[in-house]
């Protein structure tokens, strides 16, 4: 019998059934019924009773595996929409993620991201919900991008609780590390760095039209707006002037705990030059110069003596060493940016909903934790200009 049989059925002996109680009330009130009329109809009632919980319970069990099997065919279904190729499937699975994030009240979304989450296999409690995120913070972490030019020089890790040696080799019985600005150094700040946390909270203004377009349009939007303000609040942290309390560190013209040495010459040329000069042997051959583009073609002003050949040199035929430029580098640094590092908490990352009220927009917001270190001071040098008076 089919299910829609097998309701129709429900309903009618509900119907005779509630017939039969009805005519058992009137009998029961009936001063002219007997007992044995009222026996006879109870009996009746009590027919129709076991019928009905009998067809009805037939009845449940069926819709109950109809609706599993819609929900498993559902689900089937949905995975087939997923793209063959590898990357398009992790944009599809990403932009259900986010969707259901940023709209959480929204059916549609919940059940997209039910139906697609069964791809990840991170766990059975989450179904994706974890792999994902930490998947996303990686590739805003890990890929280089222009707007902080230092992530192209440092390194870059996503290690919890990370602590490294300020140098890291050694060599028995050498005296390499036992005199001079790197032995003072290690005496002072001690040979090891533990690298802290310290919370950013950046988020993506997402519209309606961006949250309702493509996968790949919503995946590449957001992605891009979070990396553009993680890469944002990175480069103020290590390249400026007044840090909060507490981070001061993170910064390359920190002068309270990263102490980076000043050499000064008569003019910005002479200076970058004498600063390339003063690194140790060991700083050396990894050493660039970070500058902004206006301080560089000012000292190209001054140099080129108005003759054209200057300006069309590489910047590292002129300085001894690559160039990278940064408007953020007020003052040049120069050095090995090896001794540098950015570490990121990957798996402390938190992805939620944010919304302004005030603007009537909703955000994608990322909660992360990260610290920059400057693992040797004396791999670097700050090139600055002697004031006329000291010349």
């Amino acid at each position: 019998m089919d299910l829609y049989s097998m309701k129709t059925n429900v309903l009618n002996i509900g119907q005779s059934l509630k017939e039969a109680n009805d005519k058992l009330a009137e009998i029961a009130v009936d001063p002219a019924s007997s007992a044995d009329d009222i026996k006879a109809q109870q009996t009746k009632v009590n027919s129709l009773q076991q019928r009905y919980d009998t067809i009805k319970d037939q009845f449940d069990k069926a819709e109950a595996e109809q609706k599993a099997h819609l929900t498993q065919v559902k689900h089937v279904e949905n995975a087939k929409k997923l793209p063959d190729d590898p990357k398009q499937r992790m944009i599809a699975m990403e932009a259900a993620w986010i969707r259901k994030t940023v709209r959480p009240d929204n059916a549609t979304f919940q059940e997209k991201w039910n139906g697609i989450k069964q791809e990840m296999k991170d766990d059975t409690a989450s179904n994706g919900g974890k792999l994902l995120p930490i998947n996303v913070s990686n590739q805003l972490v890990s890929e280089p991008f222009a707007t902080n030019p230092l992530r192209q020089m440092e390194t870059v890790s996503t290690i919890t609780n990370l602590i490294l040696p300020r140098i890291a080799f050694d060599i028995a019985d050498d005296s390499f590390v036992n005199d001079g600005d790197i032995a003072k150094e290690m005496d002072l700040k001690g040979d090891q760095i533990t690298f802290e946390r310290h919370m950013v909270k950046v988020r993506a203004g997402i519209s309606d039209t961006v949250l309702l377009g493509t996968d790949t349009g919503l995946v590449q939007y957001v992605n891009n707006a979070l990396a553009s303000a993680l890469q944002l609040k990175e480069r103020n942290m290590e390249l400026g002037t007044s840090n909060p309390a507490g981070l001061e560190h993170m910064s390359f013209y920190d002068t309270t705990t990263v102490k980076i040495k000043k050499v000064s010459g008569s003019d910005l040329f002479h200076a970058i030059r004498k600063a390339l000069a003063d690194l140790d042997d060991a700083f050396q051959d990894n050493a660039k110069v970070l500058m902004t583009r206006s301080d560089y073609y000012d000292m190209l002003d001054s140099l080129a003596n108005n003759s054209a050949t200057l300006y069309q040199a590489q910047p590292e035929s002129i300085l001894g060493a690559p160039v990278v430029f940064t408007s953020a580098a007020t003052t040049p640094i120069v050095g090995d940016f090896s001794f540098a590092q950015l570490n990121y908490e990957i798996s402390s990352s938190l992805y939620e909903q944010y919304k302004d009220y005030q603007k009537g927009m909703n955000y994608f917001q990322l909660t992360a934790w990260f610290d920059h270190q400057i693992k040797l001071a004396s791999a670097f040098r700050l090139a600055t200009v002697a004031s006329s008076s000291s010349k």
